[in-house]
């Protein structure tokens, strides 16, 4: 066997590995599963997938000018086709499992590892700080009702720390101790502007994607009250490293937070559906990467200058200019 084609068995291996572990992760539920999903009907379960697919995009878009603003620019085909797919990896137990196949199959086009690595981490602090400050900031503006012993306090704590490890000397720092001296990263406020606002509408797309998995006959805080829930219960998920893509811990803050609304068992029958359909989109929106990349064949990456990529906003390393 080849190296090329044993390369392939392995990418096929790994994504075959990661829809065992996610269709695992259900086991014992889909009766769950089914009666949850007929308080809610077909349009709706397809528009909460596709609304959560449509966010995912937004993040392998983010991913991209993560990595290009650590030096390596990637075709948009190529670059989704290696995030999408190595995004399946959060579906192994372990936390760094994602950021690893990110990096294997960012060598089919020409990534530097450290590039693809560093990119990947800047994405995991990115997507995890944003929720914490959409979250924490929507609820401290009673977005949703706090649980009972968790004090208004906490909201803005989480907003606070967000908005914190969203600073761009934060940012720079990491980048500049995971890509290594031959690689000098560029984020100032351009970056950050569009970091966030990019964010924002994934969060917004993703709690669109809950809202329609409530039943229609039950109670709802809103589509801000559901995006700053979801923002919050993903943010601690991905913070709960030994979960799989934050199975269990998710759907725990999210009863906590829709429960005053829904009642427990609606709250609870939400949180999976939403899990379902986030699990599906990711697979979709992987499978379609995939052959988009495939059909075209893998370009390598263009080294960026610090110049070009900073579009004489920022300074390398540095703030802005």
């Amino acid at each position: 066997m080849t190296r090329q084609r044993a390369l392939s068995a392995a990418r096929w291996l790994f994504v075959l590995l990661t829809l065992a572990l996610a269709w695992w992760g259900f086991r014992g539920r889909w009766g769950e599963i089914a009666h949850a999903a007929s308080g809610v009907g077909p349009l709706r379960s397809v528009g909460a997938v596709l609304c959560a697919a449509a966010g995912l995009a937004l993040t392998g878009l983010l991913w991209r000018l993560l990595l290009r603003w650590v030096g390596s620019d990637v075709g948009a085909r190529d670059a989704a086709a290696v995030f999408f797919v190595g995004q399946l990896g959060k579906y192994v137990p372990g936390s760094l499992w994602s950021v690893a196949a990110q990096a294997q199959l960012g060598r089919r086009h020409d990534v530097p590892a450290r590039s693809s690595v560093t990119a990947s981490a800047l994405f995991l602090l990115v997507h995890t700080a944003s929720g914490l400050l959409v979250g924490g900031l929507l609820s401290a503006l009673g977005a949703v009702d706090l649980p009972r012993g968790v004090a208004v306090a906490w909201a803005w704590g989480a907003m606070a720390a967000g908005a914190a490890l969203l600073a761009p000397p934060v940012v720079r720092w990491l980048a500049d101790r995971l890509a290594g001296n031959d690689v000098r990263a560029v984020f100032g406020g351009a970056e950050l502007l569009r970091t966030v606002g990019l964010m924002a509408l994934v969060w917004v797309l993703y709690g669109a994607s809950l809202l329609l998995v409530v039943p229609v006959a039950g109670g709802t805080p809103g589509l801000v009250g559901v995006t700053a829930a979801f923002a919050l219960a993903h943010a601690i998920g991905v913070l709960v490293v030994v979960a799989p893509a934050g199975v269990g811990a998710r759907e725990a803050v999210l009863v906590a937070l829709l429960s005053p609304a829904l009642g427990v068992p609606e709250a609870a029958a939400v949180a999976l559906l939403s899990r379902v359909a986030h699990a599906l989109a990711d697979f979709l929106v992987a499978g379609l990467a995939a052959y988009a990349a495939r059909t075209r064949g893998p370009r390598g990456a263009v080294p960026v200058r610090v110049a070009e990529a900073s579009a004489s906003t920022t300074t390398p390393m540095g703030g802005t200019s």
